[in-house]
């Protein structure tokens, strides 16, 4: 799509504009003028013979399908809805530097057309780039500006600019207080009556995060079920695409007004393209609470699809942890080979990255956690020395990245397994050792948080 062409207010006079209106509409000089005016008086008007009056003007405009400030500027709506299209390209951009370049863009024309609502969505756009960038300064300094232009905007839109700034406030580490402003925003747009589906949508998907990061898994299903429930669309870059070829030839028959529709609807679509990330992550978390309630097939479901989408955007940390959660559903549902196939990614992974610092867990917990696995599909197996080398070696992974809880878990588990295989003596060994390790993450956690 080509970038529009600017207008400069007045350029011709209103007349030249009204001519070529007119003639682009295949009007008449009597056609425009009847029922009120003469074809005369229209001519004088062309000519620069006449000035009309305002009851004039917007008589013309609205026999030309435009406003009276169009007309009048030489504005043409239809350079709005390109800025609109332009945008849509953004969401559905493949690079961060493709995505900003157009989001500045259709932020500047737009600041010139006084596009308010328009140059604020370039601005968060902005923002969004920045954050994927880890330019936590200058997406806060975008989302300033949206709030600033949507300030007496319709409630759904200003609901916009505050997840713009609970992105900015999740990424400082805050998720309690992006989890506060997603939730008055929510609750304004439902007090206020504009509940909007498609802010609401990124309302709920960001709510999910938040409830995640806070350990709230029962919230975070509840708002990532909300968020996958209005993300209708089974393919919408598909979509978008389709959107925005009816969107630019309706623009090319001179049809504006259906352009614009046409040009919302493409937006809708792909704003679920550019939250794709977060949409995987409400599967996640909707599948981690599908499991805990039982439906382990819903799980499998809705995991399977998470990792699919994280592994398609090119995250592959998270896809490495979801391959080992659906592994766990693999195994419960009696499915082992699918479960190792799943593992084996995860562990050779993690042993090609660079190892993290071990408070930061990262890859080496997700490793540890395959391992345990492991070590549980070798048990069923019957395969006893297997077994334990995994489990061992989820208990050393644990430790290593200061993980207690699951420390503790392992080690029992192991324990009880070396008990049922006839070794109590070996069993008690490793509890007491076990214990001990745990015991020591605990006292350096307290000084941790101590000298912190």
């Amino acid at each position: 799509m080509t970038r529009p062409e600017r207008v400069v207010a007045g350029a011709g006079g209103l007349g030249v504009r009204l001519q070529r209106l007119r003639a682009a509409r295949g009007l008449t000089q009597r056609a425009l003028a009847e029922p009120r005016y003469t074809a005369a008086y229209v001519s004088a008007v062309e000519g620069g013979r006449r000035v009309p009056s305002a009851d004039a003007v917007a008589h013309f405009a609205e026999r030309l399908g435009v406003t009276s400030a169009d007309l009048t500027t030489g504005r043409s709506p239809a350079d709005v809805v390109r800025l609109r299209l332009r945008l849509v390209g953004a969401d559905l951009a493949g690079s961060t530097d493709e995505a900003s370049a157009v989001c500045r863009e259709v932020a500047e024309a737009a600041a010139e057309l006084d596009e308010r609502v328009l140059e604020a969505r370039a601005r968060l756009g902005l923002a969004g780039v920045a954050l994927r960038r880890d330019d936590p300064d200058v997406a806060s300094a975008e989302v300033d500006r949206a709030e600033a232009l949507l300030a007496g905007a319709p409630g759904h839109v200003r609901a916009e600019a505050a997840a713009g700034r609970a992105a900015v406030v999740y990424h400082a580490g805050d998720p309690r207080y992006a989890r506060y402003l997603l939730t008055e925003a929510r609750d304004a747009l439902a007090r206020d009556g504009y509940p909007d589906p498609s802010t609401l949508l990124i309302l709920h998907a960001e709510l999910a995060l938040c409830h995640v990061a806070l350990g709230e898994e029962e919230a975070a299903a509840e708002a990532a079920g909300q968020s996958l429930a209005l993300a209708v669309l089974a393919a919408p870059a598909r979509v978008a695409d389709l959107h925005l070829t009816v969107a630019g030839s309706l623009l090319a028959s001179g049809r504006t007004a259906e352009a614009a529709v046409a040009a919302e609807q493409a937006r809708q679509a792909a704003r679920q393209v550019a939250m794709r990330v977060q949409l995987a992550c409400c599967h996640r978390a909707r599948g981690q609470g599908r499991r805990a309630a039982g439906d382990l097939a819903g799980a499998l479901a809705d995991l399977a699809t998470a990792h699919a989408a994280l592994a398609d955007a090119g995250q592959p940390t998270p896809a490495r942890e979801i391959g080992v959660e659906l592994a766990e559903v693999y195994h419960a549902l009696g499915q082992p080979e699918r479960a190792e196939a799943l593992l084996c990614d995860a562990a050779d992974s993690h042993r090609a990255v660079p190892a993290r610092p071990p408070a930061l867990g990262g890859d080496a917990v997700v490793a540890a956690r395959a391992d345990r696995v492991r070590g549980l599909l070798r048990a069923d197996a019957d395969d006893r020395p297997g077994a334990e080398r995994h489990l061992r070696a989820a208990a050393e992974g644990y430790r290593a990245a200061g993980r207690r809880r699951e420390l503790a878990a392992v080690v029992l588990l192991l324990a009880d397994r070396l008990d049922q295989w006839g070794r109590p003596g070996d069993a008690l060994d490793l509890l007491r050792d076990g214990l001990h390790q745990v015991e020591r993450l605990g006292e350096r956690v307290a000084v941790l948080r101590a000298t912190g």
